[in-house]
């Protein structure tokens, strides 16, 4: 049966759309409306979310679901639906849904964005949304506060990292701003607890219902990509393939975080290892490559790199950086910074901090950051919840940022020792995803947020999962490559991918520059 047949089995259209939107605008309308109106799950016809849909000719509609799927309370997720046809007209007959990561972020107003993505899946039709709680979605779960200290939002000067030398004055900084998101959230009535990857899940196997697709190929963005996993494991007869894109694994990525956090440290090493394979220059520059890192760790321990910059308010204020810092920005930054990092490395060891001002973005700093586009509630909800009875005590995150401050900037999960609440998943949710569904998992050479070792520890359980590293590129990799690779898996998902291509992004020349001033090899 085709799409558009199925859509007058579940949309009441014999309606105006004008009256449709109307059933879909307030409670009362609800209550008063014909029962298909009210029914749970539905999916209506709708004005498009973004101005963007609307100029890419999507067909959108809004999706109705319960909050909570196994024990229904009365409340409801509204959520935004666009469906894209391929420009030929002629549609391969899976659609591919695309995960938005974040988690929490829109790319329903990013053209350039979803331009992307039907590109890199061809002639196939593309089913994207905002997952519930994102900005489009009723409820948002809305927490502005979080983007002026958060790592992600406010990248390298969040209050974590450059507040002061002290890391448990670093830690107070951010961790009451995720108590007070967690309390708002429940003070609007929200059950907080729903808000994780098996009910966005549920969300997406209900809409693809209701589309009246038997089964889909997903397209995961970062943690859209643990999210695809977990459909995977909660839906495994609802897709045929999978794409994991620079996947963030949830049962992987949320393990304890000072090990996860050393592992990702090792791809700052790595680069270093490539540039005095490359260039005898390098080498020689940088003889000890093993130690060089965490060397210039401690030269900033000893003597950190300090900037003055103007608060909101006019005033003067001081931004402190120190080992814990350079690490953590570095982690944030790797993808454009790498080819200077050899010359970085032996410029702090010198006690040369030229580098340091372009390295740590200060005159890019922003006293009032916001972060537009993301539903902040939303991502603490979504990495907390998914946790589940793994979710770590005070205790535990207390001891992690005394025994390693470079947690402070890393990954949110440490975090969640504030978050009010355990997510509703069931124990299970965190085991290793059992499934032959044919997977193609990408990512980028300098991201050392979404390493190649999660797909092969995910392989051990998904043996039809296949991953391949995007030579030079970082999160999110854009190339001709990526394009050719995900549609030519698509059209065979068991097939072995012809990755022949994934070194066409050449490295960047590395910069071999010596210090200036007096070495010194004893700090």
């Amino acid at each position: 049966m085709k799409r558009t047949d199925a859509m007058a089995r579940h949309l009441p259209s014999a309606l105006p759309l004008a009256l449709l939107m109307g059933l879909a605008g307030s409670t009362q309308a609800q209550s008063d409306a014909p029962p298909a109106a009210q029914e749970i799950p539905r999916i209506e016809a709708s004005e498009c979310a973004t101005e963007v849909l609307t100029e890419m000719g999507a067909e959108c509609y809004t999706f109705h679901g319960e909050e909570n799927w196994s024990a229904p309370s009365g409340n409801t997720v509204k959520i935004p639906v666009a469906v894209f046809e391929p420009e030929s007209g002629e549609a391969e007959e899976i659609p591919v849904f695309f995960f938005p990561g974040g988690p929490g972020y829109s790319s329903l107003g990013e053209r350039e964005y979803m331009e992307q993505l039907r590109k890199d899946i061809g002639d196939r039709t593309l089913v994207t949304m905002d997952n519930r709680g994102f900005i489009h979605a009723e409820p948002a779960l809305e927490c502005p506060e979080y983007a002026k200290v958060s790592p992600y939002h406010n990248i390298i000067h969040t209050p974590a990292i450059t507040a002061s030398l002290d890391p448990m004055e670093r830690m107070e900084a951010i961790t009451g701003v995720v108590s007070d998101c967690y309390r708002k959230l429940v003070d609007e009535g929200i059950d907080v607890s729903q808000y994780n990857a098996l009910a966005v899940s549920r969300d997406v196997d209900e809409i693809r219902r209701l589309l009246d697709y038997d089964r889909i190929d997903a397209f995961g963005s970062s943690t859209g990509s643990g999210t695809v996993v977990s459909f995977i494991q909660y839906y495994p007869d609802s897709i045929r393939a999978a794409i994991l894109g620079w996947a963030w694994y949830n049962h992987l990525r949320n393990r304890a975080p000072v090990d996860e956090l050393y592992t990702a440290k090792q791809s700052f090493t790595d680069a270093l290892a490539l540039c005095v394979a490359d260039d005898e220059a390098c080498r020689e520059l940088v003889p000890n490559w093993f130690q060089a890192i965490d060397r210039t760790r401690r030269t900033l321990d000893g003597k950190p790199f300090t900037a003055q910059v103007e608060t909101a308010a006019g005033g003067e204020t001081t931004l402190y950086f120190d080992g814990a810092a350079f690490l953590d920005t570095l982690y944030l930054t790797l993808a454009s910074d790498y080819a200077e990092l050899p010359s970085l490395v032996a410029d702090v060891e010198a006690g040369d901090y030229s580098r340091l001002n372009d390295f740590f973005r200060i005159d890019d700093y922003v006293p009032e950051p916001e972060a537009p586009n993301y539903a902040l509630g939303y991502f603490l909800a979504h990495v907390c919840n998914d946790m589940g009875s793994n979710r770590p005590t005070v205790a535990d995150s207390t001891a992690a940022v005394a025994r390693e401050p470079a947690v402070l900037g890393f990954e949110p999960p440490w975090l969640c020792a504030w978050w009010g609440e355990d997510g509703d998943v069931p124990p299970e949710h965190n085991d290793p995803p059992v499934a032959e569904t044919p997977a193609l998992a990408l990512h980028g050479q300098m991201d050392p947020c979404c390493t190649p070792r999660w797909s092969e520890h995910l392989g051990r359980t998904m043996p039809n999962l296949q991953y391949v590293v995007f030579q030079g590129l970082g999160h999110s990799p854009v190339n001709e490559c990526r394009s050719r690779m995900v549609s030519a898996f698509l059209d065979d998902p068991m097939a072995e991918v012809d990755d022949s291509c994934k070194n066409e992004v050449a490295l960047e020349p590395w910069v071999i520059e010596p210090p200036d001033g007096a070495q010194n090899r004893d700090t």
